[in-house]
């Protein structure tokens, strides 16, 4: 039998959502088409692959047997095409333009192995760790809390979260400020659809401290936008130290009573290691050494 790999790439991608919609937004189809090439590869085997109803979607016993097979039949698709087509460049992605972290382990790489081409995109963590899965990108880097049998992931940095606020707001004059004391702020997140790992973070810290501000219901991914509502509202805002200056008017304090830290990882597929993926791993490490990143494994 020769099975068709858009087939069981379709199939691959239902799994991870474990719904259809999600799945074929995902896959850039419609969902009754891809309804529909699911039953088609489910008549070529000559068995269910997934059981579904109005409410969820699982895996048959054939199903997830199935499933381990397909990954390893992508993996060693893609091997073939990059073995074909030469030197591929290394896809990663950054959670939000202006960030360093990324930035600062290509410039790193740039240095021990120049000849490796690097194509570098924005996405939220979640989109990144679901193209990871996907195999359009090597490499994601931000905030990952789950391992599993296909991801692996590796802290390289502890990113200290600082507050961002007006000069003169009453806050700005102490030199630290300490997170129970954040209750009657007006705050400002990123955007809830893009990051929302980031803010659930933020809104963590804050929680344990008692402080409990209104989750957003839209906000504004670049950075210059967030900072431009803490101006115009006299807001605060989480600001890592991997952000850049905030400009004029504005200031940056540290925060107490917790120090609250963003732990960024790289994470890779298990079954997609390669010599790029290994050079960015190399890089991040070296990075990491140089720049400290890793130095306080203990604050807050």
């Amino acid at each position: 039998m020769d099975l068709n790999l858009r087939l069981v790439r379709y199939f691959v991608a239902v799994t991870e959502e474990m719904h259809f919609g999600r799945a074929a937004a995902r896959l850039f189809i419609a969902q009754p088409s891809l309804s529909a090439q699911i039953r088609r590869l489910e008549q070529e085997l000559g068995t269910p692959l997934l059981a579904r109803n109005t409410r969820k979607v699982e895996l048959t016993p054939a199903g997830e047997r199935f499933l381990e097979a397909a990954r390893r039949l992508l993996a060693a698709a893609q091997e073939a095409v990059d073995a074909a087509t030469g030197h591929e460049p290394l896809r990663i992605a950054s959670i939000v333009d202006g960030l360093d972290t990324v930035p600062s382990i290509l410039r790193t790489l740039a240095r021990q192995q120049p000849s490796i081409e690097v194509v570098h995109g924005i996405a939220g963590m979640i989109r990144q760790i679901a193209e990871l899965r996907a195999g359009k990108l090597d490499l994601a880097v931000g905030l990952f809390g789950e391992q599993d049998a296909e991801l692996r992931g590796e802290i390289i940095r502890l990113d200290p979260v600082r507050l961002v606020l007006r000069e003169d707001h009453p806050l700005a004059a102490q030199g630290e400020i300490p997170v129970s004391g954040l209750g009657r702020c007006r705050w400002v997140f990123g955007n809830v659809d893009h990051t929302p790992d980031w803010i659930d973070f933020v809104l963590a810290f804050l929680a344990e401290s008692g402080v409990r501000p209104r989750p957003p219901f839209a906000g504004q991914t670049p950075l210059s936008a967030m900072l431009e509502q803490v101006r115009e509202r006299d807001a605060v805002a989480a600001w890592p130290e991997s952000c850049p200056a905030p400009g004029p008017g504005l200031v940056v304090r540290p925060l107490v009573d917790p120090s609250p830290v963003y732990p960024w990882s790289m994470v890779w597929r298990r079954d997609r290691m390669s010599d790029r993926v290994r050079a960015f791993q190399a890089a991040a490490r070296a990075t990491a050494a140089d720049l400290g990143w890793l130095r306080d494994q203990h604050r807050g």
